[in-house]
């Protein structure tokens, strides 16, 4: 597929359509205990919808994107910005696209997104047995900050 068939879209948690759509693609996604664990170590399973939201977009700083062929979204990313530092979360590919460069392609969107909102430094978690995102991570100038037990390994990066 050439890159003219992939779209970014930006969603909002507070528009009812938007929740409504989003839930039913991640409902499909983490249908998988380990899965889920990757993306984010905090959700039990089987996946809480309301509990995603509770625990992480609660907060008006967060910026979500899609990544989109036609109507089908294809992946997902999310960056809360607090002071001038984008902390970025639950970058998810369906496994049906990966290898195609699109988690760099959303990485970069976001970044993009948090330095207009005055971000320098762009920081995120994931977890230790996750080694394609640490490679994905490392390749685009994140370094290894510190670990939270056995959760997740910290990485930041300054632009």
């Amino acid at each position: 597929m050439s890159a003219q068939e992939y779209t970014l879209e930006e969603i909002s948690y507070s528009r009812k359509e938007d929740r409504r759509i989003i839930e039913a693609v991640l409902k499909s996604w983490f249908k998988d205990p380990k899965t889920l664990n990757f993306v984010d170590p905090r959700m039990t399973f089987p996946f809480k919808f309301k509990k995603w939201v509770n625990l992480s977009y609660s907060n008006s700083n967060t910026s979500t994107l899609l990544l989109k062929i036609g109507d089908w979204i294809i992946g997902y990313i999310s960056l809360v910005k607090i002071e001038n530092i984008g902390h970025l979360f639950h970058l998810y590919i369906d496994p049906s696209n990966r290898g195609n460069g699109l988690g760099k392609k959303l990485i970069h969107a976001i970044e993009d997104r948090g330095m207009n909102l005055g971000c320098d430094t762009f920081s995120l978690n994931v977890a230790p047995k996750n080694e394609n995102a640490i490679e994905l991570y490392k390749c685009l100038g994140y370094k290894k900050t510190g670990q939270s037990g056995n959760l997740s390994i910290k990485m930041q990066k300054s632009v």
